[in-house]
């Protein structure tokens, strides 16, 4: 009797233990509404595009990125800083609304053509719940190939807690004659210093 009665509380706690991680993890049965095996209040840097699939030959650079948080805004940006100073801020797209709410779903992106370092244009979808918001930008002519020292890195950022207002890096290139090896503060106010030209491609939560 006391042999069925632990295996009877030990498939109880196995199962406990399972129902916890489904909904922690937003699974099936828990939250249908939500972007499965991501917990509340994270970003996870998602697989490239399979690069082997021959769709995504045409492409120079992709990525996606799945999300669930509270807020308001998903905004995809494009930024250009000589040194530290930025001289273009402009918005690729944008999914959102006047007040908080739930967004879960998925960020998808690319740059069309073969030479990541020679773009003309991005593409970008957020959706959310159902519905996408997609645009593309074309890149102005003056950025690229001017300076021939450079270096690329696709999502560099860690999966996690999002923090509202972060910049968190979809495409990056660095250039200049000061070296293009990458580092985690490659990105950032003080890297940009660093560099004679830094272009990022970054989506906000707000």
């Amino acid at each position: 009797m006391k042999k069925i009665a632990l295996i009877a509380v030990g498939i109880i706690v196995i199962l406990g233990g399972a129902l916890l991680y489904l909904n922690h993890m937003n699974y099936w049965p828990f939250h249908t509404d939500k972007e499965k095996g991501i917990p509340d209040g994270e970003i996870k840097n998602m697989n490239q595009l399979d690069r082997t699939d021959e769709l995504s030959l045409l492409l120079a650079a992709s990525g996606k990125v799945g999300y669930n948080v509270k807020g308001s805004n998903v905004s995809i940006y494009f930024d250009v800083y000589k040194r530290d100073k930025r001289v273009l801020h402009k918005l690729v797209t944008e999914f959102g609304s006047e007040k908080d709410t739930q967004l879960s779903g998925t960020l998808v992106w690319g740059i069309p053509g073969f030479d990541v370092f020679k773009p003309t244009e991005i593409r970008a979808a957020v959706s959310n719940d159902g519905a996408t918001s997609q645009d593309s930008f074309a890149i102005p002519k003056d950025i690229f190939g001017k300076i021939e020292d450079a270096g690329a890195q696709t999502q560099s950022f860690e999966d996690g807690k999002i923090k509202k207002g972060k910049k968190y890096i979809l495409q990056g290139w660095i250039m200049g004659k000061e070296g293009t090896g990458m580092h985690e503060n490659t990105f950032s106010e003080n890297g940009f210093k660093n560099q004679e030209q830094t272009v990022i491609l970054y989506v906000v939560f707000k």
